[in-house]
């Protein structure tokens, strides 16, 4: 049904061919689905079960005790284990995710008390503000905004434990000053969001981890832009990036080298100082957290082009103050929008167009400034 909906939606939007595949329909039957928020101000990770009608609840243990200022997490793509950035702590917490009820907790092989750098703790280099996993390969990339650049860490599938890779940490040349980035697909590419300078810097990935920058890089937002936050697309086509600055979604085609290829209609408008990004498991539905309107952008992807055509009603209020972080649920019926002033987290129903709907009991309350978000099924 969501499939043969979602096609009607081939034609044109904002001048633009837009055409969208077909969803996911549900989660296979007995599949848990659980949320962890972080953000300033409470050295802790928020935990909530996300229940059957994507609303939250929080866990028995709603929250748990993290490193100093945590910044973003991000998990392990097996759902085993979680990685916690810690912007003042200069490191990374793991934690294990229990697949029954999502709990987290220090991983048992790591439990023994020692009262200086517990083995979960793995050190960075200075404010690391932002992790991606790759999906296709055993590296957890973090990206340090003070000290320039990217750590780079091999991880043990079975304790989720972190080894450096050789050479990490990688310079951002000329120097920047990181804020988000992102991996494709494939795990060939590392993008990064250089807030300060403008730009966007592009890394070949290798084998072993190693990063290479990419011929061109770092590659120019425009003039004036602040790049805030990077994606990919499911087909690691395109890269999208907010312009905080200008109000803006900006669009990219990724060349087979990783260099950018401004998309045709680039930059797509959006609210007020857009920030967060979140796409779809499939690649047809982008949204943009915009934290000086209070509200999200949802746009339609062309499957060819890449181009963004906004969704009928967008953008959506959050009901909130400072959209900060997006999360789309493995099923593409849910989206969840941290809200970084006002302390909670906005939960919406995707409709078969593509609009939003606020879930009953929106937005969910959580003792901290919320700046990340991630869902995890189990």
């Amino acid at each position: 049904m969501r499939a043969r909906t979602f096609s009607a939606l081939c034609g044109v939007m904002a001048g633009l061919v837009v055409c969208v595949a077909g969803f996911l329909s549900g989660c296979a039957s007995g599949h848990k689905e659980f949320a962890y928020v972080t953000g300033q101000g409470t050295n802790e990770v928020f935990e909530f079960r996300v229940q059957n009608n994507g609303t939250l609840a929080p866990l028995g243990t709603p929250n748990f005790p993290v490193g100093s200022n945590p910044s973003a997490l991000a998990p392990h793509t097996s759902g085993d284990f979680l990685y916690i950035a810690d912007f003042s702590g200069n490191d990374v917490t793991l934690l294990d995710i229990n697949k029954s009820n999502g709990n987290l907790s220090i991983p048992v092989t790591t439990s023994i008390v020692v009262p200086v750098n517990p083995p979960n703790i793995f050190n960075t280099g200075t404010g690391p503000i932002s992790l991606a996993m790759s999906p296709v390969a055993p590296f957890l990339f973090v990206a340090n905004q003070v000290s320039g650049n990217i750590t780079v860490f091999t991880v043990d599938p079975g304790t989720g434990s972190l080894g450096a890779v050789a050479n990490s940490p990688f310079l951002i040349t000329p120097a920047s000053n990181p804020h988000s980035l992102a991996v494709s697909p494939k795990g060939d590419f590392l993008f990064v969001a250089n807030t300060t300078q403008g730009t966007v810097a592009v890394f070949a990935i290798g084998n072993n981890g190693v990063l290479t920058a990419a011929a061109g890089s770092p590659f120019s937002m425009g003039a004036g832009a602040t790049p805030n936050q990077v994606v990919v697309g499911r087909d690691g086509r395109f890269l999208y990036v907010t312009d905080s600055a200008n109000n803006a979604v900006l669009g990219f085609a990724i060349q087979t080298n990783g260099t950018l290829a401004a998309i045709n209609g680039s930059p797509f408008a959006a609210g007020a100082a857009p920030g967060g990004l979140g796409i779809d498991p499939q690649g047809a539905l982008l949204f943009a957290a915009n934290a000086g309107s209070n509200n999200v952008s949802a746009y339609v992807i062309d499957a060819n082009s890449g181009a963004l055509g906004p969704v009928s009603g967008s953008p959506f209020a959050t009901g909130g103050v400072g959209p900060s972080a997006v999360a789309v649920n493995s099923t593409t019926t849910a989206v969840y929008v941290t809200d970084f002033i006002s302390h909670d987290i906005a939960a919406f129903s995707i409709s078969s167009t593509g609009a939003l709907k606020p879930l009953t009991g929106s937005p969910f309350g959580v003792a901290t400034a919320a700046s990340s978000i991630s869902l995890v099924t189990r």
